[in-house]
């Protein structure tokens, strides 16, 4: 024991050293060789525990990242990998003197850079001769973590003033934090990001200046960072060009002129160079449609160069002004799998100004086997067919704002009811910061709907017999909705990190209240309608190994004004429903409801998710099977007809199973849902534990694919 207590000091004290690294692994080797009586050198030690001690500070996971040195896999990870493929299974572990020194070191050096100057890493090693295997024990013994007393930063300019606020106000380090020398080079990298969006590109840190000094007293740290701005630049002229294959007999766009490229600019000639400004233009050209931003590129001058222009050149490449392409269609609308078909046409920089004329005939259906009674309005078939004009207009006043205006012609078949509908809507679409967005749309619609009499027909419940008579045959909307979306996630199709907060807010019947005096026998509601959507996304591993994902879903209707107790009710198109891939998983889509027709949908909904998102094979990375996603999720909500009816008791749980497979237009997903708590079922047989597994739970199971995550 005191041997190998000796051979953790050596290691302690040689280790400092740079220079000494190759004669410190020799050290503990030696040292480890003199623990316990080794067998002949050519005898190999299946490793089958690596333990840590007195890690207090770090979790084990976060340290065993630092390792090379692991235990030897289970007997089915030595089956796949010797009997069916390398790439599924792990090879037998074996014990590595040298690897085993350098895991040491790197321990020591981890907990060295996060403020444990004096941390003490000690190794016990056990043989088994017999068993030929190797039980390995770090011990630690972590110490004092030493603090930052002080942080002095030279070289920050007192022009503009917002390069000094910026720097004060949310720095990477501050006095009484431990000392952390990841945190500071992160602290240096904000302060040149800093330097470089307010005009100077070329600041740089100054190293030999810069240092973390150690007070032998107290053991805390004086960190001073020293940095040299360097002369602040202008941006200078702008230069376009087009690339186009002049071997394929291309010619340069002159419909796409300088004004279309230069207004996406977030900055001009003259203003001071800014990276942030350069970043936020290229994602501006990107989102244009009507070409590929090949590249944004500034020149700026060597520090000794005495000019302070930076000039640019965008490379674009046009792309197809007429695009006719068919289109399969599998979707997860409404919740459910849809299978259909389409037509597109899109015509680039219509008329001028870079805007978008777009038309689609889209076809999908919820029940292919219905065939060909997908609108029959007397059949239970769920389809859709939507006719689309669209004009997009890029530049509303600025490039922050764009405009849309479409024209459609939709049929609609539910279970209960075919709806014809005519739609006229406006849109404008707003950046109000980087990650905050704003949408205001007006719509006018007319409704026209038939209901299936054979539906009614066969109706018990007075309840749903009463919300189908209240369905208005003849109705026109005028809906006004406005919202706005913080979006902090790190990836658009599958996010690990961040959060993503919505807010949409409805109004409806203002206009055909104005217009109430002209055309007196005109049919529509007022009512008002609000969602909240929240969304969160945290990496648990720290390499996309485990993802929990979290939402909150919050929506509430109601009419007001003359049609609070009027028959005309809140349009179907707006109604909320519960059940589905997107929704409570244990039920099919529509499928779920407090009281009352589930496809007819209600007033009040609350819903709720958490998945556990698991990279199983991430460790292949073979660009096929590590795509694989396993997913358990738990759901819960419930709709209810009318906001009186409000019960926790209806609050329906749903647990289940699924499988994502990434893609680059997003991931493919299978979920199988089955329910825990059904508040519809009679006494006795709500919960899952008063029901038979395989008859009822199983075989109420609901099965969903969509394309991307539930949320």
């Amino acid at each position: 024991m005191n041997l190998r207590r000796y051979c953790g000091h050596i290691t302690d004290h040689l280790s400092g050293a740079p220079a000494r690294t190759a004669l410190l692994l020799a050290l503990v080797t030696a040292c480890t060789a003199r623990v316990v009586a080794q067998p002949p050198g050519h005898r190999q030690f299946e490793i089958s525990s690596v333990t840590l001690q007195g890690n207090e500070t770090f979790t084990t996971n976060e340290l065993r990242a630092q390792m090379t040195t692991r235990e030897t896999p289970g007997w089915f990870n030595k089956f796949l990998y010797s009997s069916i493929s390398e790439r599924l299974g792990r090879k037998d572990e074996f014990f590595n003197g040298v690897a085993f020194a350098a895991d040491a070191e790197r321990l020591r050096r981890y907990y060295v850079n996060r403020g444990f100057s004096q941390v003490e890493i000690d190794t016990v090693l056990q043989f088994s001769e017999e068993d030929g295997t190797a039980d390995l024990t770090v011990k630690i013994t972590e110490g004092y973590r030493s603090l930052i007393e002080q942080v002095v930063r030279r070289g920050i300019l007192d022009y503009p003033e917002t390069i000094k606020e910026d720097i004060e106000q949310s720095p990477a380090i501050y006095p009484a934090d431990p000392f952390n020398s990841q945190l500071l080079e992160e602290e240096v990298r904000r302060v040149l990001r800093i330097y470089a969006d307010n005009g100077f590109p070329n600041a740089r840190f100054v190293r030999d200046s810069s240092y973390a000094q150690q007070f032998v007293s107290s053991k805390n740290y004086l960190v001073k960072l020293v940095f040299s701005p360097g002369h602040r630049y202008v941006f200078g002229d702008i230069t376009l060009r087009q690339e186009v294959d002049t071997l394929r007999g291309e010619v340069p766009h002159e419909d796409i002129t300088d004004e279309i490229v230069l207004r996406q600019l977030d900055y001009k000639p003259g203003d001071f160079y800014s990276l942030a400004r350069k970043l936020s233009s290229e994602r501006n050209l990107n989102r244009m449609g009507i070409f590929d931003l090949r590249s944004l590129e500034t020149f700026v001058p060597q520090p000794e160069d005495s000019s302070i222009l930076v000039p640019s050149r965008v490379t674009i490449r046009p792309r197809d002004k007429h695009e006719l392409a068919p289109e399969l269609l599998v979707s997860d609308q409404d919740g459910a799998f849809n299978l259909g078909t389409g037509i597109g046409y899109t015509n680039r920089n219509f008329l001028g100004g870079a805007r978008t004329f777009n038309a689609r005939l889209r076809f999908q259906s919820q029940t292919i086997s219905r065939f060909p009674d997908y609108f029959k309005v007397d059949d239970d078939a769920v389809s859709n067919l939507d006719l689309t004009f669209e004009i997009v207009q890029p530049y509303i006043l600025s490039n922050a704002t764009k405009g849309t205006w479409s024209l459609s012609y939709i049929l609609d078949k539910q279970k209960p009811y075919l709806q014809n509908i005519f739609r006229n809507k406006f849109g404008f679409t707003s950046r109000f910061a980087e990650h905050t967005s704003g949408n205001l749309e007006w719509s006018l619609e007319t409704v026209e709907l038939k209901k299936n009499k054979n539906f009614q027909s066969a109706l018990n419940d007075p309840l749903i017999a009463r919300q189908l008579d209240a369905l208005q045959e003849q109705q026109f909307n005028s809906i006004l909705s406005f919202t706005i979306q913080r979006d902090r996630t790190n990836d658009l199709f599958s996010p690990t990190e961040g959060f993503v907060h919505a807010a949409t807010f409805e109004e409806a019947g203002l206009l055909p209240l104005a217009l109430k005096n002209v055309f007196p026998q005109l049919p529509f509601t007022q009512f008002l309608r609000a969602v909240l959507v929240g969304r969160w996304y945290a990496d648990r591993s720290d390499t996309r190994f485990f993802i929990l994902a979290s939402k909150l879903k919050g929506g509430i209707e109601e009419e007001y004004g003359e049609s609070r107790g009027d028959t005309i009710g809140i349009p179907q198109t707006h109604r909320f429903y519960a059940g589905g891939g997107n929704s409570i998983r244990g039920w099919p889509s529509r499928g779920l409801i407090a009281s009352g027709e589930p496809t007819l949908g209600g007033k009040l909904t609350l819903e709720g998710s958490l998945e556990a998102r698991v990279n199983l094979l991430q460790n292949l990375r073979d660009g096929w099977l590590d795509k694989i996603w396993i997913v358990s999720f738990l759901d819960i909500g419930n709709v209810w007809a009318e906001l009186g009816d409000l019960r926790l008791t209806d609050i329906a749980v749903a647990t289940g199973l699924g499988i994502r497979y990434e893609t680059p237009f997003g991931p493919f997903r299978l979920d199988w849902g089955i329910r825990v708590y059904d508040p519809a079922a009679a006494k006795g047989k709500q919960w899952i534990t008063q029901r038979r597994l395989f008859g009822d739970t199983f075989g109420e199971g609901a099965f969903h694919f969509g394309i991307g995550h539930a949320f």
